[in-house]
């Protein structure tokens, strides 16, 4: 019994030794572990919890971008064409800087950096492209410029004003002034369609030439890239008046400045406002309503001219209208053709005989783009 439980008592004191050295070293290890990460903290610390958000002020609609607005010399009145928001949630001030570039998918514009400047702690900053280029902001741009690799994008800047056609990038990075790590990023792109051109398509007559009409609500219809317009009717009430002195003159009748015209076509109404009458000459303008880095900006097109010669009947204006809006804008050519011709009523559809009413059903299918035309023949 003796021997026994000497043996024992030995087992459970060698167990126990083993588990107090065991103990020993898991608190030496943890001890390392902890001198370790708190050395790892000192050498690097966290990354700053920084978020930027960058945003132009016309995303859906800009369409023009003018060098003038972006102020790279920062020496001209500029528009807030972007505007930046840096939100920190650290606990202490960081020294940054900024970094922005504006480049298409293959071409770097122009880019530069700005000197360091102090992100308060746990603060929003919000800035402009205003603050990027006035010369007694923190946040200027010290060596902005234009890349070599611009070249035929600077000659058309300094050709026109404004940015070719294209998709620009506009791309603001803040970095760590002392350590030179990204601390937050982001981009927007901009969309550029420089939509100034105007066609008048029809009526087809310029001051010089008046298109003679038989209707007294013809449509009116031109071509353009942008995408909202105004419609201005003048009569001519002097044949000594110039065509902007005729557009400058009380309007005969103008669309609703408030509701721009989304479509590239307008039938002039037939109720409500002031008549077209036979025997007079009416000039008209459509105005493009265009979204730039500066703002909305009108541009007018070309000043066309039309005489209504002589009247048709109400059943004949009716068809006459009807063609219109069924050819649309790529059939007014071929609708020209027809001018001075009176329809006889008669309307024939495969061959079978149509009421003007059905053929006006036609017109609004047309419109809706369930029909489409497939080809024009006059014989």
């Amino acid at each position: 019994m003796l021997d026994l439980s000497v043996k024992k008592h030995y087992n459970i004191t060698i167990e126990t030794r083993i588990q107090e050295q065991t103990m020993r070293f898991v608190r030496i290890f943890i001890g390392l572990c902890a001198a370790w990460l708190a050395l790892i903290r000192l050498i690097s610390p966290a990354a700053a919890s920084v978020s930027l958000d960058l945003a132009l002020l016309a995303p859906s609609n800009l369409q023009v971008f003018f060098l003038e607005d972006l102020n790279v010399s920062g020496n001209a009145p500029a528009a807030e064409v972007f505007r930046i928001t840096l939100i920190s949630t650290e606990p202490t001030d960081l020294e940054c800087y900024a970094a922005f570039s504006m480049q298409t998918s293959q071409t770097l514009v122009a880019s530069g950096t700005s000197d360091p400047f102090i992100l308060r702690a746990n603060s929003t900053l919000v800035l402009t492209n205003l603050d990027l280029t006035a010369k007694s902001s923190p946040y200027e741009l010290r060596d902005y410029e234009v890349s070599d690799q611009a070249k035929s994008i600077e000659d058309k800047l300094l050709e026109t004003g404004y940015f070719p056609s294209g998709a620009y990038i506009l791309r603001l990075e803040l970095y760590n002034a002392a350590t030179r790590a990204l601390l937050a990023a982001d981009e927007a792109t901009a969309i550029i369609t420089n939509p100034f051109s105007i066609q008048l398509i029809s009526p087809p007559g310029t001051p010089a030439a008046p298109a003679p009409i038989a209707v007294t609500t013809p449509v009116f219809v031109w071509s353009s890239q942008a995408t909202q317009f105004l419609l201005k009717v003048c009569e001519l009430t002097s044949p000594e008046m110039d065509a902007e002195s005729v557009m400058e003159s009380r309007p005969h009748y103008e669309t609703d400045p408030l509701q721009p015209l989304t479509g590239q076509s307008f039938a002039y109404p037939t109720a409500g406002v002031r008549p077209l009458e036979s025997g007079h000459t009416y000039y008209w303008q459509v105005i493009s309503l265009v979204q730039t880095s500066g703002g909305r900006q009108e541009y007018p097109s070309p000043v066309g001219a039309f005489s209504i010669i002589h009247t048709l009947d109400p059943q004949s204006q009716r068809i006459w209208i009807a063609l219109q809006r069924i050819l649309g804008s790529s059939g007014q050519t071929a609708l020209n053709e027809l001018t001075g011709f009176q329809p006889n009523g008669t309307i024939h559809l495969d061959g079978l005989g149509i009421t003007i009413e059905h053929l006006e059903e036609i017109a609004s299918k047309f419109e809706q783009g369930a029909y489409r035309t497939a080809s024009i023949r006059i014989e």
